[in-house]
């Protein structure tokens, strides 16, 4: 059986667009407040789980790093760190 590629969607603040969802380095959409980018990349994520994928939202902190991560479908692998 084929391995069902996760769709990953970064919620992140850049300096062009302010609040982003990226999408494997790509603009998805392009939002006013943080809190809307997170509700658009969990909606991403689930709209990805619920055509049969996998879906992931992760949300940024204002310095770039990882704040919180949630998945849609089986959990991925843990990994050190």
């Amino acid at each position: 059986m084929a391995k069902i590629e996760r769709q990953v969607f970064h919620s992140i603040l850049t300096k062009k667009d302010g609040w982003v969802v990226l999408l494997d380095k790509q603009v998805v959409s392009k939002h006013d407040t943080q809190k809307e980018a997170e509700r658009a990349a969990i909606d991403e994520a689930r709209a990805a789980y619920d055509d049969g994928g996998l879906g992931q939202a992760v949300f940024h902190k204002l310095d770039g790093t990882i704040r919180e991560e949630r998945t849609y479908g089986n959990d991925p692998e843990k990994t050190p760190g």
